[in-house]
């Protein structure tokens, strides 16, 4: 499946799917991915999903986070060369900080604090 393959990307079409997808809204946890992401130096095109229900509780967006909650993010190239969707903000934070190699400490010991303190993640 690719980025493309997603349903979601019938109402929010990606125009490079070769980059992380950002589906989200400027509210704190909608910014703390955007962050993440320009922190990280992944390259990812944003998608304004408001929180009107027409937005976020649309069946496309309903099919990659059925909480219909921003932010959700699709990675193309995610765990084992496939693509990946991901949605609630701790779990988008801790899944890039691991891709990435930054912000996540080195030992479990480190990973535990830093996730203990997510404040500490961005």
């Amino acid at each position: 499946m690719f980025p493309q393959d997603f349903p979601i990307a019938t109402r929010w079409p990606a125009q490079d799917p070769s980059v992380i997808q950002l589906y989200s809204f400027p509210t704190p946890n909608g910014v703390k991915a955007s962050i993440m992401l320009e922190e990280t130096g992944f390259a990812y095109e944003p998608h304004l999903v408001t929180l009107a229900d027409s937005d976020v509780k649309s069946p496309e967006f309903l099919s990659l986070n059925p909480n219909n909650k921003i932010p959700a993010i699709i990675d193309p190239n995610g765990p084992d060369g496939q693509p990946l969707g991901l949605f609630e903000s701790g779990a988008i934070l801790i899944y890039l900080a691991e891709k990435s190699g930054k912000f996540i400490g080195e030992t479990a010991s480190d990973r535990a604090k830093v996730i203990q303190d997510r404040k500490s993640v961005v």
